[in-house]
């Protein structure tokens, strides 16, 4: 399948193209099997029964063949048309090029605002809708520092970090993308409507795989959490506790190979215990500063000056005798996965990544991609 065959589909196709979407049982992983296959979307309902089972087993063959519901896409298409929304397709030109690249990326994408964004520099900033005045402090600070690289901020306009992280973004000049659980144009929380005319205002846009003729599904907000991390570079995840939907986000990232970052908190709060375990069982790299961002991603600098500036290592640490062992294992080996330090050291990796926090706390290492670690300076 290659966009540039499909950049402009006929109606006709782009019509049956949604109709598959509202197969029964037939996700977009089995929707792109029926296109490698058949080429088409509208060859994939005039195929016999036969070679549609061959391809997607009885069940989903037999759901094609019964498939009667065309009048919901006919709805759907003059819905679109009347509220001013676009209706994005894998084979679009500004279907989230970075969408693309995950196995169960949404067939079709629909978006009300300005085009012209989705495939440049995008984060996405989520976390609980129980932000306290810590997170909301940390968000003013990070889009002010950001504001200089000019990405695009992804969130999920909803209560807390969401809608604090849509609201600094734009306060700072930023474009800022929502994506919702529920259709793009009915906005959920109500509550939060002038934010998203102001987005839209502004030079951002909404996002949303929910049709109007689905009833309203809680999981509908998991399913949304998928597009949010998979069409950006990286997730920064500001405060969760231990279970909510930010963690599922930052999950689904890395399911994807994008990197994912938390900000640190007390031990004793109960925001920060999420964003806190996700460093350190490593699943996410400590964000303090934008600096962490810009160095991880390898942002260039804003200045024109591609070269990063060195980190100053702390010439005198405090060190214990195991941290100095770390220490003089990277200055012999360079740049090390944990694991394998671990092996090569014969000491738990539970151990060697609580001493690598430390040790990156007290400026003596930096973490790498690839969740490798070396010595500063």
């Amino acid at each position: 399948m290659k966009s540039e065959n499909y950049t402009e589909l006929e109606p006709d196709e782009l019509f049956h193209l949604m109709a598959l979407t509202r197969i029964p049982r037939l996700g977009s992983v089995g929707v792109r099997k029926l296109l490698q296959h058949f080429g088409k979307a509208q060859a994939v309902f005039h195929a016999p029964l036969k070679e549609l089972t061959e391809i997607s087993g009885k069940l989903i063959a037999e759901n094609i063949k019964m498939f009667q519901d065309f009048h919901l896409v006919e709805n759907e298409i003059h819905l679109c048309q009347r509220e001013g929304v676009e209706i994005l397709h894998w084979f679009h030109p500004d279907y989230p090029f970075r969408l693309l690249h995950i196995p169960d990326s949404p067939v079709i994408l629909f978006r009300k605002g300005k085009a012209g964004h989705a495939n440049g520099r995008m984060i996405a900033v989520v976390g609980t809708r129980k932000m306290t005045p810590y997170g909301k402090g940390f968000i003013a600070r990070f889009m002010k520092d950001l504001k200089i690289y000019a990405p695009v901020i992804v969130s999920g306009l909803a209560y807390g970090v969401d809608i604090e992280a849509h609201r600094e973004a734009m306060r700072n000049g930023l474009v800022t993308i929502a994506v919702l659980g529920t259709p793009v144009y009915k906005v959920y929380p109500g509550i939060h409507q002038a934010e998203a005319e102001e987005l839209l205002d502004k030079g951002g846009a909404i996002y949303s795989e929910t049709w109007s003729s689905e009833k309203m599904d809680p999981n509908f907000f998991l399913r949304r959490n998928r597009i949010v991390a998979g069409m950006t570079e990286a997730t920064i995840v500001v405060e969760s506790a231990r279970k909510g939907g930010a963690l599922t986000t930052a999950e689904m990232a890395m399911s994807y190979n994008r990197d994912v970052f938390a900000v640190p908190g007390r031990t004793t709060d109960t925001y920060s215990e999420g964003t806190n375990h996700l460093i350190k069982t490593e699943k996410a790299r400590m964000l303090t500063s934008v600096d962490d961002l810009v160095w991880h991603l390898n942002w260039p600098s804003p200045t024109g000056d591609s070269t990063k500036q060195p980190v100053q290592r702390n010439l005198f640490p405090e060190l214990n005798e195991d941290e100095r062992k770390i220490m003089a294992y990277l200055a012999e080996k360079g740049a090390s996965h944990p694991d394998n330090m671990a092996v090569e050291m014969q000491w738990p990796v539970s151990k060697v990544s609580n001493l690598l926090l430390m040790m990156e706390l007290k400026g003596v290492i930096q973490a790498l991609p690839g969740r490798k670690y070396e010595l500063i300076g």
